[in-house]
């Protein structure tokens, strides 16, 4: 019996790991994993139960309601500092949107 040289069993060990590391990589991709059957419906149970009327997305029509002009006071007044007055305040929320005239 031959002896072998210490590159040939290098050889055939790199070999042997080489085989091992490829059937191991497509054996794990070949059986699909199935978490649970309801895995997400939770998820998507708990958006349905917090939307307010799911049936809008259907609609095509525009949202009608706030004027632009008023809805352009109501961000000015918000991003307006607090003066720390609640009587300012409320005169804000009033008065919001309308045009002092100048």
């Amino acid at each position: 019996m031959k002896t072998l040289k210490k590159a040939n069993i290098g050889q055939c060990v790199t070999g042997l790991l080489l085989l091992t590391s490829l059937t191991a990589c497509t054996e794990w991709n070949s059986h699909p994993v199935v978490v649970d059957q309801n895995f997400g419906r939770a998820y998507h149970n708990m958006v349905k139960n917090q939307t307010l009327y799911p049936e809008h997305g259907q609609n095509d029509k525009p949202t009608l309601g706030m004027d632009g002009q008023k809805a352009q006071g109501i961000i000015k007044a918000y991003r307006q500092p607090a003066s720390g007055k609640l009587e300012d305040a409320k005169q804000a929320v009033t008065n919001f949107g309308v045009d002092s005239g100048n």
